[in-house]
């Protein structure tokens, strides 16, 4: 018995959720009103992140239920040692989304607003500039930066 809770103590998966958003949106219809939840969240685990995005839940706590069980099987490793910044500029575009990323010197730490900041966060990187130009849709704009970290090439520094 004391050995089973020995293995499940040592399955226990270290994740760590950031809740980016909820929203409470509700649709009339001819019976009433129907309330629902969506959700996006970021995930770290180690040096992986990912996000999940969950929509009409009836119950809070089962759409971030949802929306962190997506994050967890879309996690990715972007780099094998976290950077202290970005190694270029970059600028990336995803549907109306337009991020520029800029390396930053040392101390000047995370310079990003709306979603960004916990993304960079999670990847411990600790010095970058970025600006989000256009649409500032949470979901967008996660999406747009993690597909500008997966451009940036981390082994050949410029």
């Amino acid at each position: 018995m004391k050995e089973n809770r020995m293995n499940r103590n040592k399955r226990v998966k270290r994740i760590t959720r950031k809740i980016i958003q909820v929203r409470f949106v509700t649709k009339v219809t001819k019976g009433g009103r129907q309330p629902h939840f969506s959700v996006l969240v970021l995930v770290k685990k180690e040096k992986s992140i990912g996000f999940g995005f969950a929509n009409k839940g009836t119950d809070l706590a089962e759409t971030i239920k949802k929306a962190t069980n997506q994050a967890e099987k879309k996690l990715t490793t972007y780099f094998s040692e976290t950077p202290r910044t970005i190694p270029y500029d970059l600028e990336h575009s995803f549907g109306a989304t337009t991020i520029k990323l800029f390396p930053a010197p040392a101390g000047s730490g995370i310079i990003a607003g709306g979603a960004l900041n916990p993304i960079f966060k999670y990847l411990g990187i600790q010095d970058v500039s970025a600006k989000i130009i256009g649409s500032t849709t949470p979901i967008n704009v996660i999406y747009c930066a993690l597909q500008a970290l997966e451009k940036i090439n981390w082994d050949n520094e410029h």
